[in-house]
């Protein structure tokens, strides 16, 4: 990727879950390349070699793991959260099992939930300085439909939609601009798919995603993205 400015988000310290590949990796990668402090977190310790981001294993549905993850970002003045990390499990719903449900769960809405729980204490304390701070919630398109195949998937990201903008009406009483980006069918690893598969030619690259974050983070100060949806063309048109 070329054409980053380097310069666009200098001073701002900002931590990504999800970060050990696909669409984290890509954000965590841009961010810093946009002149960023990055703190990236994952269940595998993602690797960004001689970039200077600062890579840690994090566990976001286990409590200590995401305190542990948000204290060590506000110790660097953090004024920014995005919210990247997700599974999915695909079955009709006479297939689904509750281990499933979950899993899935507790990832993407506990996971969510309890890293903006975390995060909430350094940006209020930001706004006690008269400084701004962003939230990033990455979900998906399907936060507002559904589709075959997808209950729990679907389910758990409606429900993510409820958290984001949840946090965001709370968020007003602090200076808290709640951003929710919701991508299309996207070539990553997700599911246990390999990218670059000819089936999945045309759909968006990780980049498209972390690009839709970077406008939302350097939005000037009287703009506030409440969501940003961003779809292959391939993809048929549907709301």
């Amino acid at each position: 990727m070329t054409g980053v400015d380097s310069r666009l988000l200098a001073e701002r310290v900002i931590a990504v879950t999800g970060a050990s590949r696909g669409i984290g990796w890509a954000i965590a990668e841009l961010l810093h390349r946009s002149g960023a402090r990055v703190f990236a977190g994952a269940r595998q310790r993602p690797e960004f070699p001689g970039t200077g981001i600062t890579a840690t294993v994090l566990d976001v549905a286990s409590e200590s793991s995401v305190q542990a993850f948000a204290e060590m970002a506000a110790g660097a003045g953090v004024d920014t959260l995005v919210n990247n990390a997700g599974i999915g499990v695909f079955a009709p719903l006479e297939q689904a099992t509750v281990e499933d449900f979950r899993r899935i769960f507790d990832t993407n809405v506990l996971g969510t939930l309890l890293a903006t729980k975390w995060f909430i204490p350094e940006f209020k304390r930001r706004h006690q300085r008269g400084l701004p701070s962003h939230l990033v919630n990455v979900t998906s398109d399907v936060s507002a439909r559904t589709f075959a195949g997808g209950a729990i998937y679907a389910a758990s990201k409606h429900a993510q939609r409820a958290l984001t903008q949840t946090a965001a009406r709370e968020g007003e009483r602090y200076g808290l601009r709640v951003t929710e980006v919701r991508p299309g069918m996207t070539d990553t690893h997700f599911n246990a798919r390999i990218p670059g598969s000819p089936q999945r030619a045309g759909h968006l690259q990780p980049q498209d995603v972390a690009r839709a974050v970077l406008h939302a983070l350097a939005a000037p100060p009287h703009v506030r993205v409440d969501e940003i949806v961003v779809h292959p063309a391939v993809q048929a048109v549907e709301y």
